[in-house]
């Protein structure tokens, strides 16, 4: 599937990125791959594209997307892997001088949990952003759109929280019917 060309620069950028900068603990994954966090980005900066979201957004999405998988320990439910990649994010900024941004952590750290969980702790952040929620559930719909790598069912859409994942469902789809071939 062609990649859209308005979000061509930042993906090529970020794709660049994680592969030559994060490390993935879990090399023996089949599921929880740097191909997986790929698409994670291209949908998470589609959805970003659909909703006319900011670019230091987009910037959100990216590094969330990049990061989010990389301190897996099985390809399970491994609760807490989005704990562990959010302080090697934190860490990874510390280390490198680069710009560390809370929220990120947060989207990154409850990724893995229920909703009512991520939101909550979301919604107590200080400072607040209009859509600080908003871009959580964006990031957990870019994730999920990629469970088509689980199965033909992977992807329940009842789930998907945002209108505009809901537009890339056959999008999802047909991308991974082509990288399956």
């Amino acid at each position: 599937m062609e990649l859209p060309e308005q979000i061509r620069p930042e993906y090529d950028r970020w794709y660049r990125f994680m592969e030559d900068r994060v490390e993935f603990w879990h090399h023996a994954s089949i599921f929880h791959t740097k191909a997986h966090c790929a698409r994670v980005l291209r949908f998470a900066l589609m959805i970003a594209e659909k909703q006319g979201l900011s670019p230091a957004d987009s910037e959100l999405l990216a590094t969330a997307s990049v990061f989010h998988d990389s301190r897996r320990l099985d390809d399970g439910y491994d609760t807490g892997h989005g704990q562990r990649a959010a302080d090697y994010y934190q860490e990874f900024c510390e280390k490198n001088g680069q710009n560390f941004d809370p929220l990120c952590y947060h989207v990154i750290y409850w990724h893995d949990r229920h909703d009512a969980e991520g939101i909550a702790a979301i919604e107590n952040l200080l400072p607040r952003r209009d859509n600080d929620v908003l871009l959580y559930q964006i990031f957990k719909d870019a994730d999920a759109l990629d469970r088509f790598r689980l199965g033909p069912n992977g992807l329940d859409v009842r789930y998907l929280r945002t209108d505009a994942a809901l537009e890339l469902v056959d999008y999802a789809r047909a991308l991974w019917d082509e990288e399956c071939r």
